[in-house]
C-alpha cells in the first residue's frame, strides 16, 4: 500500500492530547489544517481526497458475521427516554439514569422485566466491556449514574462484577472520570495505554495490550514528529485494535461490549456518539484520522473486534452539548433529559445527529439555508450504513418515545 504523508503540525505545539483535538477538529470543520498561519509557514500539501484514499477495508468485509454483529437484533429502532427533572443543577437526580434505562431496554426489546431484557444482550458466564466517553470530564462525559445503571442491570441479569470491565484509552481521562473501587467495587478499570513524565518527556506504557496482527490500515499516515506518539506509540499507515477486543473473555479479553457514548458535538464529523466513542477509543494510531473522519469511523467499527462485539449502545443524553466539542463548552451545553437504547449504532448516531442540527437551527449556530450543504459535508453515516453496520436512510428509524413521570 502507498504511504501517503499529511503534514498535520509543522512542530510540537505544547499542546496536550485533547487540546490538539480541539484544535484540529475546528480547523477541519473550516476546511483548514492546523498549524501556524500561512504566512509564517511553508505551503502544506494538499489535502487527499478522503473517497479516494485506500485501505484495506475488504479485509474486514470478507469475514463472516455473527448474530450479535452490527447492527444488532433490532436494526433501525432507537429507544428514547425522557424524564423531566433527570437533572438537578446539571446532575442526574438519584436513581433517574437506572429508571430511565430499564424504560429503555424495556421499549426496544418489548420485554416486561429489565433483567429479560438485558438477557437478551448478555449472558452469565460472558466477560462484559464497558466503553464510555469521559471527555469533558463532569462537564460534557458521560455521568457515573450511566454507568452505574449499566452494572447494576448487568449485574440483576445475573454478569457478576468480576465479569466486568470498564474500559478507555488514557489514564488522564479515566482516572478523572471513573474510578470503580470508589463507585462499584469489584469492577475492573482498565486502560489501554498511560504515560509517566520521565526526564521531562512523556513515555508511553500498555505496548503489550495491543494486537499488531489484527489492524486497519488507510494510506495516510503523519509525520512522527507530528503524530503525539508518547501516547500513540507509534506512526505510518496501521491502527491496532486491542487485545481485549481481539480475544474472547477465556484469554484474557470480553466476549461482548457495552458502548455508553454521550450526546455531544464534534467540530469534524459534527457528532462525537456510538460509532466514534469506539473508532477513537480502539485504536492506535488515530489523531490521522481527523482527515478522513467520515471514513475512518466507519470502516474502523466495520471490523469483527467491534462490529461483532459490540451489542448494545446506551447514549448518556442527560447533559448534551451541541456546539464546539468535544472539548467542555459549557455555554453550548443543555439539559436534554434523555437516554438512547439501541443496539443499531448507526440509527442511534442518526437520531443523534438530528438532535444537534435541530438545537443549533433553534440557536442560530447554523442558518436554515445551509442545511442541505451541511448534510451532504456530514456523510460518516452513509459510509456506515454502505458497509451494513446499521440503518441511516435506507429506510425510516423507528423511534420509540418513553416519557417517564
Amino acid at each position: 500500500m502507498e504511504k501517503k504523508t499529511i503534514l498535520a503540525h509543522p512542530e510540537k505545539s505544547g499542546l496536550d492530547r485533547r487540546g490538539f483535538l480541539a484544535t484540529a477538529g475546528a480547523a477541519l470543520a473550516a476546511g483548514l489544517l492546523p498549524g501556524k498561519a500561512p504566512a509564517q509557514q511553508p505551503a502544506q500539501p494538499p489535502r487527499p481526497d478522503p473517497l479516494a484514499i485506500q485501505s484495506n477495508i475488504r479485509a474486514a468485509l470478507c469475514q463472516s458475521k455473527n448474530p450479535c454483529s452490527m447492527p444488532g437484533p433490532y436494526p433501525g429502532i432507537v429507544s428514547e427516554v425522557h424524564l423531566p427533572g433527570a437533572l438537578q443543577g446539571m446532575k442526574p437526580a438519584p436513581g433517574a439514569a437506572r429508571r430511565m434505562l430499564e424504560a429503555g431496554l424495556c421499549s426496544l426489546t418489548g420485554a416486561k422485566d429489565p433483567r429479560d431484557a438485558w438477557r437478551r444482550f448478555v449472558t452469565p458466564g460472558e466477560r462484559i466491556g464497558i466503553k464510555f466517553n469521559p471527555v469533558g470530564h463532569k462537564v460534557c462525559g458521560v455521568t457515573w449514574d450511566v454507568i452505574g445503571a449499566v452494572v447494576d442491570g448487568m449485574e440483576a441479569a445475573g454478569i457478576p462484577r468480576k465479569d466486568m470491565l470498564v474500559w478507555h484509552r488514557f489514564n488522564d481521562e479515566h482516572a478523572q472520570t471513573y474510578i470503580p473501587e470508589k463507585v462499584h467495587p469489584g469492577v475492573e478499570a482498565y486502560l489501554l495505554n498511560w504515560f509517566i513524565v520521565k526526564q521531562g518527556r512523556n513515555t508511553p506504557g500498555g505496548f503489550e495490550r495491543w494486537d499488531e496482527k489484527v489492524f486497519y490500515e488507510a494510506e495516510v499516515s503523519l509525520p512522527d514528529e507530528q503524530n503525539y506518539l508518547e501516547e500513540m506509540f507509534h506512526g505510518g499507515t496501521k491502527s491496532y485494535f486491542p487485545r481485549i477486543l481481539t480475544h474472547g473473555g477465556a484469554e484474557g479479553g470480553v466476549d461482548k461490549v457495552i458502548n455508553i457514548p454521550v450526546c455531544k458535538h464534534h467540530g469534524g464529523p459534527f457528532i462525537t456518539m456510538a460509532l466514534k466513542n469506539l473508532a477513537f477509543g480502539a485504536t492506535t494510531n488515530c489523531p490521522r484520522g481527523h482527515f478522513f473522519i467520515e471514513r475512518f469511523i466507519s470502516e474502523v467499527c466495520a471490523f469483527p473486534p467491534l462490529r461483532d462485539k459490540v451489542v448494545l449502545n446506551i447514549m448518556d443524553g442527560l447533559r448534551a452539548q451541541y456546539d464546539r466539542g468535544p472539548v467542555p463548552a459549557p455555554q453550548f451545553i443543555w439539559p436534554l433529559e434523555r437516554l438512547y437504547v439501541a443496539s443499531d449504532p448507526v440509527a442511534m448516531d442518526t437520531v443523534g445527529f438530528e438532535v444537534l442540527l435541530a438545537k443549533q437551527l433553534e440557536t442560530g449556530r447554523l442558518a436554515a439555508d445551509k442545511v442541505a450543504d451541511f448534510r451532504k459535508r456530514h456523510y460518516g453515516l452513509a459510509v456506515a450504513e454502505n458497509l451494513g453496520l446499521g440503518v441511516h436512510k435506507a429506510r425510516s428509524i423507528e423511534t420509540r418515545t418513553v416519557v417517564l413521570g
